[in-house]
């Protein structure tokens, strides 16, 4: 990715935070990254290739902070619950990213060619929930929504933790508990 690239993304994570996609015009994007509006569209041919770009961009950046240490040999548990932990610790981390990767999921604004490329990186995990309830190592439902489950508490624990601004032992508490909640509702 060309540095000009890189600094347009940017100022659209920036931009499309503060203002909202809708808001934001091409021309406000090229100023905020220093660059000419005529060199966006060098880079990014349309808006709706830009709001494309920066939703594979903080994919991208999440999948990464979730696959950091990830224990591969580890048990079934081990490596749910390394998901569910960093997971969170991104969402705390980076806020801004994270809700507006949220927006962008909501929003019919992605591509679903996009949204496709990005799924890819994440086909292990409904690989490792099928492989868990034909173990019997998980409730027997439809591996979908038990994903659906899985990621619906993980937003719950982030908005928890970020409302009640949790921080140090708390926040370990809250993780872990939340963890394990979770857990019980699903293991066998």
């Amino acid at each position: 990715m060309h540095e000009k690239e890189k600094q347009l993304i940017e100022a659209s994570i920036d931009l499309f935070a503060q203002e909202g996609f809708w808001n934001t015009p091409t021309a406000r994007i090229a100023k905020h990254a220093g660059v000419a509006t005529g060199t966006l569209f060098n880079y990014f041919p349309s808006k709706d290739v830009l709001i494309d770009a920066v939703y594979q961009q903080l994919k991208q950046e999440w999948l990464g902070h979730l696959m950091a240490g990830y224990p591969q040999a580890g048990t079934l548990k081990e490596r749910v619950e390394h998901i569910w932990f960093r997971h969170i610790d991104w969402g705390l981390r980076f806020p801004v990213r994270y809700g507006l990767l949220n927006q962008l999921k909501l929003s019919n604004l992605v591509s679903q060619e996009a949204q496709q490329s990005q799924d890819a990186g994440l086909a292990f995990a409904y690989d490792m929930i099928v492989q868990g309830i034909a173990e019997g190592l998980l409730v027997d439902i439809d591996p979908a929504y038990l994903g659906q489950i899985f990621y619906a508490q993980l937003e719950a624990a982030v908005a928890y933790a970020t409302e009640h601004t949790l921080t140090d032992m708390p926040l370990t508490r809250h993780i872990t508990q939340g963890f394990e909640i979770f857990w019980k509702g699903v293991a066998l």
